[in-house]
């Protein structure tokens, strides 16, 4: 949905809820405005997270000379380059099924976790393709929004 269609949502979500709210209120059952408020609050604050959340990304750029990182969360942009020679790709297991595993890029000590949101699935497939288009030296873009794809 686009920003402006959420905007439309909220609001027509805080219209029914007030009404209903009002409602009852008018009669006699006056503690249900306080809940309806915050309700409202609640959703809108669910809406927002989400919106926030969803305009990260992780972008992996394989060329023939480098390997460069760019991670994007809570608008704050931050770009890692290594060399595409000594790159390493380091898949570690979870402990449990409660504790997922995790992925790391990088080179001489210096790492940077990638696929987060992954499943351990998913997590395990995405370093085997990234290692080998490492090793191969082909231009790539990897993009987690697109993993699927990849």
């Amino acid at each position: 949905m686009s920003p402006r269609q959420l905007a439309v949502f909220v609001i027509c979500f805080a219209v029914l809820s007030l009404t209903i709210a009002l409602s009852f209120f008018s009669v006699g059952l006056w503690l249900v405005l306080p809940f309806s408020g915050l309700e409202i609050l609640a959703v809108g604050a669910a809406i927002g997270y989400t919106v926030q959340r969803s305009q990260g990304y992780e972008l992996i750029v394989v060329t023939e000379r480098d390997v460069s990182v760019t991670k994007r969360q809570s608008g704050k942009s931050r770009r890692y380059e290594f060399q595409r020679y000594w790159t390493q790709v380091r898949l570690e297991n979870g402990r449990s099924r409660l504790q997922p595993g995790r992925i790391s890029i990088g080179s001489h000590g210096r790492f940077v976790e990638i696929g987060r949101e992954l499943i351990d699935e998913d997590r395990q497939k995405f370093a085997a393709r990234l290692t080998e288009a490492i090793r191969s030296g082909r231009n790539r873009d990897f993009n987690n929004s697109k993993l699927s794809e990849a």
